[in-house]
C-alpha cells in the first residue's frame, strides 16, 4: 500500500510539472499542492555514458575566498570540465577585474548578472549554459583538493538512479567532518588536501544514500536535471533551500542522492549572506516544510540512524594512525564537561608530553541508539577524533584492540561521571595499573556536591537523607543508582587503584569517611607557595568585591544575589563585579549592585580581575570544593580573597594567610 501510494504521488508530481523536450526549466509557484517529503518514485535510469561537466561558481563578493577557490579547482579542472562563473553583480571592483581577466585567458567562462539576482537565479544561468553536460554546483568560498571532480564523477555514475553526489565538508549540516554536531575548525588548503586524502583512503569508492544533497558543492548529473527542473527561483530568493526543495522533487521522481564519503572539500561558510544568514535558513525552511510536509522529519530520522556514522570512524581511524610514533602513552579518563577537571586533564596532558608520553583522552558521549553511553577518544585533550566512538560494554574488545597498539603504560581516571562502570574493564584487558584522581564528590554522591535540598552543604547526612535528597532533587551522574550501590562500587575502583590522588587535606578526609582505607596522597594542582605579593587595596568610597567563575548554586549563586540585594536595601558603598557569567545574569543584574563582564578563557582571568581595582575577591561557594582555580586567579591579580570555612579554599586560605574565612 505504502510503495503504490508512493508511485502515485510521484506521478501526480511528474504531471504537475513536466520536463519540457527534455530540457530543464523553471517551476511555477507551487501552493497549490504540498507533496510529501518521504515520497519516493520508481528507480530512475540514467544513462550510463559520463557527459562532461560545467562547474557553476555563483559570485557575489569575498575576493580572496573567491580567487582561492578558482585557484584550487583551476588547478586540477579535467579536460572534460570547464568552470563557469556567474557574477551576481558584485560590488567589489577588484574581484570583478580579476574574473574579466581569467575569463579573457580563457581559464573560466563569465556570465553577469545586471543586478543582484541571488544564489538559485545565478545557478541556473550557470547550468543552462549547456544542457549537454552536467553541473556541479560550487560555493565561491569552499577549497578543493586534487581529484575532487574526479570521484565525485565516478560516484554520480555509479549507479543510474544517483541523481546528485555530494562530498563531505567541515560546514555541511548533515555531512559535516569530522564532527556532525559541533562546528568545526576552517581548514586551511594543505590541511583540506590533507583530510582528503584520509577520505580517500578509508572510504574510496564507497556512497551512502541521503535524503538531500547540500548546496556547498553538489554534483548533479544533467539527466536528473532535465527531469526535475531547476532551482526554484521564485521561492528561494537570495538563497538557502533551494537544494533540498530540488532534491526532494527529485526523490519523488526515483532519484537517489548520494554522500561521497571519500571526498572532502573545505567550506568557509556563509560568507556571501554574512548576518542574513541565519534568516535566510529559518524562512527557507519554512517554506520548504511547506512544499514537502514531513521534510525536517526526513531530516531527523537521518541524523538519528546517521548511516554516515562508519564512514566517519573508518576517517578516524585512518588519522589515529597518523599519531601513532612508537611513543608510550597514558589513557586519561575524564567526563565531557567544562570546569575544573577539564583545566587539570589539560595541565596533565601537557606534563605527559613534557615527559615524552602521549596522552589519550576518553570522554562519555550519549550512545547513538539513546541507550547507554559510548566512549570518545581524543589524541590529547584537543580530541579531533569524535567519531572514534564506542559503545560500551558491546565495543569493549574493539576499543582495546586498537589501544594496545598505542603502547599504554598506565591510566589516570579523573572522572567516571557519563560513563557506563564497564569502562574500567577496559584496563584489565590493557593489562595496565590506574591512578585515580579525586575532583569531586561523585564517588560518594549522586549530586557530585554535597549540595542538599536547601541549596548549600548538606552536612553529610546517612544514607536515607541521602536518598530522599537524590528523590527530590534528581542525580548528577547520568545514571540511577542507590547511594549505597554507589559507595560500593567506589570502595572497589580505589581499592583496586595503584594510587589515590587528592588535591587536598579535606578531600582526604572527607574521603577516609566512607573508605577508611583509603590512602590518600595529596597533590596540590597549583603551587600556592609562588603566590605574588598582594597588591594595594584600592581607593575610592565605593568598594568593589570581585566573585570570579561560573557562579552556579553550588558556588553561591544565591548567597551573591542576597549580599547584593542587601546592599541596595541598606544604601552601602558596596558594588560586586563578576568576572565570568551566572545561572541567572538578568536576577543580579537587577540589584542594581553586581556588573557582569562575561565568559573568559583561563588566560585572560588575571588581566580582567586586576582591570576591576576591587578591594578584594570573594568566593561565595557553598559547597567544599576539593580545589579551586579562581582562588588562584583571585591571588595572582593581587587580591586577598575571603570565602566560607569550608573545603580547600579555606584550607588554602589559612595556610597561606592571603584572605579571610567565615562560617557557612
Amino acid at each position: 500500500m505504502e510503495r503504490r501510494s508512493a508511485e502515485a504521488a510521484a506521478m501526480m508530481v511528474a504531471k504537475l510539472f513536466p520536463a519540457r523536450g527534455g530540457e530543464p526549466q523553471t517551476l511555477p509557484r507551487p501552493v497549490i499542492l504540498a507533496a510529501p517529503a518521504h515520497v519516493t518514485g520508481r528507480p530512475a535510469r540514467g544513462s550510463h555514458r559520463k557527459r562532461d561537466v560545467e562547474v557553476v561558481i555563483p559570485v557575489y563578493g569575498a575576493l580572496d575566498c573567491t580567487l582561492a577557490c578558482l585557484e584550487c579547482v583551476l588547478a586540477d579542472l579535467p579536460r572534460w570540465a570547464r568552470i563557469h562563473v556567474v557574477d551576481d553583480a558584485s560590488p567589489d571592483a577588484e574581484l570583478r577585474q580579476a574574473l574579466c581577466k581569467l575569463a579573457a585567458e580563457g581559464r573560466i567562462t563569465l556570465s553577469t548578472n545586471p543586478v543582484n539576482c541571488g544564489f538559485p537565479t545565478s545557478a541556473n544561468r550557470g547550468m543552462r549554459h549547456d544542457p549537454g553536460r552536467d553541473a556541479v554546483l560550487l560555493n565561491s568560498d569552499t577549497l578543493a583538493p586534487p581529484g575532487w571532480l574526479e570521484s565525485l564523477r565516478e560516484a554520480a555514475y555509479s549507479a543510474p538512479s544517483i541523481g546528485t553526489a555530494t562530498p563531505l565538508s567541515n560546514d555541511a549540516t548533515i555531512l559535516s567532518y569530522p564532527s556532525n554536531e559541533h562546528e568545526n575548525g576552517i581548514p586551511s588548503l594543505s590541511e583540506t588536501v590533507e583530510l582528503n586524502a584520509f577520505c580517500h583512503a578509508a572510504n574510496a569508492g564507497r556512497v551512502v544514500d541521503i535524503p538531500s544533497a547540500v548546496g556547498f558543492c553538489v554534483y548533479i548529473k544533467r539527466d536528473c536535471l532535465n527531469a526535475t527542473g531547476m532551482l526554484r527561483e521564485d521561492i528561494f530568493a537570495q538563497g538557502y533551500g533551494e537544494e533540498n526543495d530540488f532534491c526532494i522533487r527529485a526523490r519523488h521522481l526515483g532519484w537517489r542522492h548520494v554522500a561521497v564519503p571519500g571526498v572532502f572539500v573545505a567550506h568557509v561558510g556563509g560568507r556571501s549572506f554574512g548576518a542574513a544568514k541565519r534568516h535566510l535558513i529559518e524562512r527557507n525552511m519554512r517554506r520548504v516544510n511547506q512544499l514537502h510536509p514531513g521534510y525536517d522529519e526526513l531530516i531527523a530520522e537521518f541524523e538519528r540512524t546517521d548511516p554516515l556514522a562508519e564512514a566517519r570512524r573508518r576517517i578516524d581511524m585512518a588519522r589515529w594512525k597518523q599519531f601513532r610514533t612508537g611513543m608510550r602513552s597514558v589513557l586519561l579518563v575524564t567526563h565531557g564537561r567544562d570546569g575544573g577537571v577539564k583545566r587539570r586533564v589539560a595541565e596533565r596532558a601537557a606534563a605527559l608530553r613534557r615527559e615524552g608520553l602521549r596522552p589519550i583522552v576518553l570522554w562519555p558521549v550519549a550512545s547513538r541508539s539513546g541507550k547507554g553511553r559510548d566512549c570518545v577518544l581524543g589524541n590529547g585533550p584537543e580530541g579531533g577524533t569524535p567519531n572514534l566512538r564506542f559503545a560500551i560494554p558491546v565495543e569493549l574488545a574493539m576499543l582495546a584492540d586498537l589501544l594496545e597498539t598505542d603502547l599504554p603504560v598506565r591510566a589516570e581516571v579523573h572522572s567516571m561521571v557519563g560513563h557506563d562502570p564497564r569502562l574500567l574493564q577496559l584496563l584489565k584487558r590493557l593489562r595496565i595499573p590506574y591512578e585515580l584522581v579525586v575532583h569531586d564528590y561523585s564517588w560518594i554522591c549522586p549530586r557530585i556536591t554535597l549540595v542538599g535540598v536547601g541549596g548549600r552543604y548538606c552536612g553529610e547526612p546517612d544514607d536515607a537523607a541521602c536518598n530522599a535528597c537524590i528523590t527530590d532533587m534528581g542525580n548528577r551522574i547520568e545514571e540511577t543508582i542507590s547511594v549505597a550501590d554507589l559507595r560500593n562500587r567506589s570502595a572497589g575502583v580505589i581499592r583496586n587503584a595503584s594510587r589515590v590522588v587528592v588535591p587536598s587535606a579535606d578531600v582526604a578526609t572527607r574521603m577516609r569517611r566512607y573508605f577508611p582505607r583509603v590512602r590518600a596522597e595529596v597533590v596540590g594542582w597549583e603551587d600556592d607557595d609562588r603566590l605574588p605579593a598582594a597588591g594595594p587595596v584600592a581607593a575610592g568610597r565605593t568598594q568593589r568585591v570581585c566573585v570570579i567563575g561560573a557562579i552556579g548554586i553550588e558556588k553561591g549563586f544565591e548567597v551573591l544575589l542576597s549580599c547584593a540585594r542587601d546592599a541596595a536595601s541598606r544604601g552601602l558603598d558596596l558594588e560586586f563585579i563578576l568576572v565570568g557569567k551566572s545561572c541567572d545574569d538578568a536576577r543580579l543584574t537587577a540589584s542594581g549592585r553586581v556588573r557582569i563582564t562575561g565568559p573568559y578563557e583561563p588566560h585572560e582571568a588575571v588581566g580582567l580581575i586586576r582591570r576591576q581595582q576591587a578591594s578584594l575577591a570573594w568566593l561565595p561557594s557553598v559547597w567544599p570544593e576539593t580545589w579551586s582555580y579562581t582562588l588562584t586567579e583571585g591571588w595572582q591579580a593581587g587580591l586577598d580573597v575571603l570565602a566560607f570555612d569550608i573545603g580547600a579554599p579555606a584550607e588554602r586560605i589559612r595556610r597561606t594567610g592571603r584572605g579571610w574565612v567565615f562560617p557557612l
